[in-house]
């Protein structure tokens, strides 16, 4: 069969079907469609079709075109990563001040300290859950890295669906949801730089750490008040922006690429540094299809690398520890600093179940995992049912009466 009409017949079955199973279904008011997409992509992926009909699972994705899937989906994450970096915009924390860095340094280290936790006794009672190339410490680093994530992108979707984006609670969780991604990025990027390949040899350490520093020197002081000098100074118009946007990020990613880090940082940092006179025209234009027509893809990627055995040993155990482990770090952390500040129970159990919704930023922390060779595809499918779970459950929770309350009021 002709490549490209396989390709083609792939890509209508990824972009078309969940939008169309959501608005048949009519669950929009209960689960964002993300959730939606990556429960699709799991359906019809080797734990689902490739159990019920192997032969229609092989028709539909012969081994050949999976690796010209994997490139797609790697521009897809290329593009959400840019996007996510467009969402941070600091000026839009000012006036936060110290409560937003105590609630957020607190919502990132409950989950993540439970999470490190779980990865000791995952590690010392199911050996098998790490990758045969990882060491312990970096599996258990891992995996609390993993339950710190909050989802920038899907709690913004939660927050359009709910109508709470222009009320009090929805720009203080996009807020604290920003801080956490920057967070959660820098976290990243210092793990990703002390493992693997990068961690080899002293002296080769020495020199990549030298490297990141240099690259991180640039990117703040060389090419973003050269960015900023060319939207102050220059009238450009949109396509010339994400021109320019663009071969930062490609530049910015091959860096981070290349000193080891994972592109996706790269791309986000570069973003992250975009000046913000030109945010909102590059959100309008980029967002949508890269949310509508390229991330699907990704979801896809990732459902067919999902192996759903609840036969193997632990799964079932492994998820169910993850899962309660970063749901109720996310919770209680957040909603206890939040509490501590003087916000109400309400409020703050509204900012707590925003928070711990994982949506795609945990599959491509748990995807940066499994390619570097941290964790086992077994604790790779446990943590994307845990993203699910999570999300899921992010707008029922919200709709319960004390937290709408308090959050229609503000």
């Amino acid at each position: 069969m002709n490549s490209i009409f396989v390709f083609l017949s792939q890509a209508l079955l990824i972009v078309a079907v969940p939008p169309l199973l959501m608005n048949y279904l009519r669950v929009g008011a209960v689960v964002p469609l993300v959730v939606v997409q990556i429960v699709f992509g799991v359906v019809i992926g080797p734990s689902g079709l490739g159990r019920l009909s192997p032969e229609t699972y092989t028709a539909l994705f012969p081994p050949d075109s999976l690796t010209f899937l994997s490139h797609v989906s790697a521009i897809a994450l290329f593009f959400f990563a840019i996007v996510t970096g467009l969402h941070l915009d600091a000026t839009g924390l000012r006036g936060h001040g110290r409560k937003l860095g105590f609630i957020s340094t607190a919502s990132m280290l409950a989950p993540m300290s439970l999470g490190v936790l779980a990865g000791i006794a995952i590690s010392a009672r199911y050996p098998q859950a790490l990758d045969p190339h990882a060491s312990v410490a970096e599996f258990v680093a891992g995996i609390g890295i993993c339950c710190g994530v909050t989802a920038l992108p899907v709690l913004a979707a939660i927050l359009r669906e709910t109508n709470l984006t222009s009320r009090r609670l929805g720009q203080f969780s996009l807020a604290l949801a920003a801080v956490n991604d920057g967070m959660l990025w820098i976290l990243l990027a210092a793990f990703l730089s002390v493992t693997g390949a990068n961690a080899a040899n002293g002296g080769r350490l020495f020199i990549t750490s030298a490297l990141i520093v240099l690259y991180f020197v640039s990117i703040l002081f060389v090419v973003r008040p050269l960015l900023l000098v060319l939207a102050n100074r220059l009238r450009t118009s949109v396509d010339t922006q994400i021109l320019i946007a663009c071969a930062v990020a490609v530049a910015s990613a091959a860096a981070t690429d290349r000193l080891g880090l994972h592109y996706l940082l790269g791309a986000f940092i570069a973003g992250a540094i975009i000046p913000g006179a030109w945010r909102d025209a590059l959100l309008e234009r980029m967002q949508p299809v890269t949310v509508n027509v390229l991330t699907p893809f990704f979801f896809i990627s990732t459902g067919l690398r999902v192996l759903i055995d609840v036969d193997a040993p632990g799964f079932l155990q492994i998820t169910l520890i993850i899962t309660l482990c970063t749901a109720i770090g996310k919770i209680a952390g957040t909603t206890l600093a939040a509490r501590m500040t003087g916000e109400s129970w309400g409020f703050c159990l509204g900012l707590g179940f925003l928070a711990q919704a994982k949506g795609l930023m945990e599959l491509v922390v748990a995807t940066i995992l499994l390619d570097s060779h941290v964790i086992s595809r077994t604790v790779f499918s446990a943590l994307i049912l845990m993203a699910l779970i999570s999300t899921a459950f992010a707008m029922p929770l919200l709709r319960l009466k004390p937290v709408r309350g308090a959050a229609l009021s503000a």
